[in-house]
């Protein structure tokens, strides 16, 4: 089996890459970064989804979220961005079937402004909720979680769930990404192998520790 990417005992993230760290989950700039700025939120634990996720840990993931989310509006001039979770542990799986890695959980977020929703309506149930606050208790299979959020928190979070046996085989083995990237405009991008995108991971990381150094103030 691959080491797994988002278990920082395997030192696959370098240390500046975390850019925010909880008690439970941290926030990271992946390699990768289909546009700069490009972040995923994970547990520390290797869990398969967010609908497993504490209802602490998924508090503190929210709380993230929000941070990103300033750091969007403020540095980018972000409108409306972006967060989906490919939720393929969500029934029980703990090995991507296609790459042979293991399921860890990772939220992300992009400052983009594209409607994943009107791609993803057309082959999947889509159920509207209120946010990650709401998955554990709708989902027990694999799922799609999508949601848009503009400068006012206004949110439009919707699950994407199978309608048989055959979609919910495509949810196990689903990549958003090139997806989201061709929505973009950049379907070169679809593939962090193509991609890796080292430049704007660099720019990420400085433009978010100048943004925090301003912005936010130090745990005691």
């Amino acid at each position: 089996m691959k080491r797994c990417v988002f278990c920082l005992e395997n030192g696959v993230l370098r240390a500046d890459q975390i850019l925010l760290r909880g008690k439970r989950v941290y926030a990271c700039a992946p390699r990768g970064q289909l546009v700069e700025g490009f972040a995923a939120i994970a547990p520390y634990a290797c869990v398969g989804s967010v609908s497993q996720l504490s209802r602490e840990s998924v508090a503190e993931l929210d709380e993230m979220v929000e941070m990103l989310g300033r750091f969007y509006r403020e540095t980018y001039g972000c409108e409306r961005w972006l967060l989906y979770e490919q939720g393929r542990g969500g029934g029980g799986l703990t090995v991507d079937p296609q790459d042979g890695f293991p399921i860890h959980t990772h939220l992300c977020a992009l400052p983009l402004d594209i409607d994943l929703h009107a791609a993803l309506a057309e082959r999947f149930r889509s159920v509207s909720i209120r946010g990650t606050v709401d998955l554990a208790n709708t989902v027990d299979g694999p799922y799609l979680y999508v949601e848009r959020r503009d400068h006012k928190d206004r949110r439009d979070a919707r699950l994407y769930l199978p309608s048989s046996p055959e979609t919910r085989r495509e949810l196990e083995s689903s990549r958003v990404r090139p997806l989201v990237a061709a929505l973009a405009g950049m379907p070169e991008r679809g593939d962090w192998r193509d991609y890796p995108g080292d430049a704007e991971l660099e720019a990420a990381v400085a433009r978010f520790e100048a943004w925090q150094r301003v912005n936010v103030a130090p745990r005691r």
